[in-house]
């Protein structure tokens, strides 16, 4: 990221919230004590300011001026406040800021930090506003813009689905329920014949006083509900909340998919995902490929030295395997491989391309290196099923290891 700006008169909390942000993130940090002072950095600098940490009432601005010159410049701005009440609230909000903060500890700093995080992963997400009034569709999606979030805007249910088809990576979608063609709750139930909750988040909206209106879009699949008119500030907390449960999601998923140690797929998802690649009308390949003498390396070096050479190994192999649809680690010291496209020959080739370049890696640790080399059994032949065309990788496994190591063996072609 850029620059973070601090505007704060006060020794103590600006040097906590500078220290503690310095802490966090990999940027410059510029502390600021005046309004004259930010000033002449936000003129000097606005296009490299990511975020504007703001006291709302300094010496020489005392009715949040700095704020309004940070927002002018189109600077993310979250707002230092000591004091709150009502009519603060709104005037806070109503100056376009991310956010505001109160002065009173730790865990103001600590919300900082997550909303500095949550601003530099939101242009990430692509969120659909889709509402019959031009006016709300503007006026959400400027709410949106203030957090970074890609936005794209649809007049009615059915104008949404076609636009989801055309951006398949949105991730929210904000619906209204009174539309025509298609309302929001129509709508709704068309977006989770496809689309689970896990990996679409669907927001409805209404400035109707049916209380059963909320009740019917959870019904419908709607992850949750506001009424309009509403606050920026709940407006915020939703979709920060809708966000942050499929980002929990996502890291569950790639959990129980991803070998912790060498970032590879794992077994489970290769057996998941390589019966849909199977069915394809292409040349396959399976590949098994095994580190020799790995054991050696375990008992001469220790594992720590041994958990080195199975990450760099599954390096080497992502690098010189680029047409690879499947790379997974099985356990232990074994990797399997499904490719699609290429001919045996082609296939044996480009194994034989990563075998070597395995054995020419140098694997360096603390106290010294080594060099490994690996074991390929290759199935080319489509037979009737995945598990029959890794049984066969896995016995030609076994020859190159009868046969002295470091080689990719296959069946020989049956004339």
């Amino acid at each position: 990221m850029s620059s973070i700006l601090i505007v704060e008169d006060s020794q103590i909390f600006g040097s906590l919230v500078k220290k503690n942000i310095e802490k966090h993130f990999q940027c410059p940090v510029i502390w600021s004590q005046s309004f004259t002072e930010a000033k002449k950095v936000i003129d000097a600098q606005a296009d490299e300011i990511d975020v504007a940490l703001l006291d709302l009432n300094l010496p020489d601005a005392e009715m949040g001026e700095v704020v309004d010159y940070a927002v002018a410049k189109g600077i993310a701005s979250i707002v230092f406040t000591s004091r709150f009440d009502n009519k603060l609230h709104q005037y806070i909000w109503s100056k376009g800021v991310v956010d505001y903060v109160l002065k009173d500890g730790p865990d103001s700093l600590n919300y900082i930090v997550s909303q500095i995080r949550r601003l530099q992963r939101n242009h990430l997400y692509k969120v659909m506003v889709v509402d019959d009034s031009p006016v709300i569709r503007k006026l959400i999606s400027r709410l949106l813009h203030i957090h970074r979030f890609n936005v794209i805007t649809a007049e009615n249910g059915k104008d949404a689905l076609s636009l989801l088809d055309a951006h398949p990576d949105t991730k929210l979608i904000l619906t209204d329920y009174n539309m025509p063609i298609m309302d929001g709750y129509d709508l709704t139930r068309a977006l989770r014949r496809k689309h689970t909750q896990t990996d679409l988040s669907i927001i409805g909206l209404s400035a109707q006083g049916d209380r059963h209106i909320s009740a019917k879009f959870i019904k419908h699949g709607a992850n949750d509900f506001i009424a309009k008119p509403f606050y920026a500030e709940e407006f915020y907390c939703r979709i920060n909340q809708s966000i942050d449960t499929l980002e929990r999601i996502k890291t569950i998923q790639k959990s129980s998919y991803q070998d912790f140690l060498t970032g590879l797929y794992n077994r489970r998802y290769f057996f998941e995902k390589a019966p849909a690649l199977f069915k394809k009308q292409q040349p396959l390949s399976i590949a098994m490929i095994d580190i020799d003498f790995f054991k050696k390396v375990n008992d001469t070096y220790g594992h720590d030295v041994g958990d080195i050479t199975l990450k760099r190994v599954a390096e080497v192999l992502k690098q010189s395997l680029p047409q690879a649809h499947l790379i997974a680690r099985f356990g232990g010291e074994e990797f399997c491989v499904l490719l699609l496209g290429m001919e045996r020959q082609q296939a044996e080739l480009l194994f034989n391309q990563a075998r070597v370049a395995i054995e020419n890696e140098t694997i360096t640790f603390p106290s010294g290196t080594l060099s490994v080399t690996v074991s390929i059994g290759l199935s080319t032949h489509k037979e009737d099923s995945i598990d029959e065309m890794i049984s066969i990788a896995d016995q030609q496994l076994y020859r190159a290891k009868e046969d002295g190591r470091n080689r990719v063996c296959q069946p020989a072609i049956s004339l």
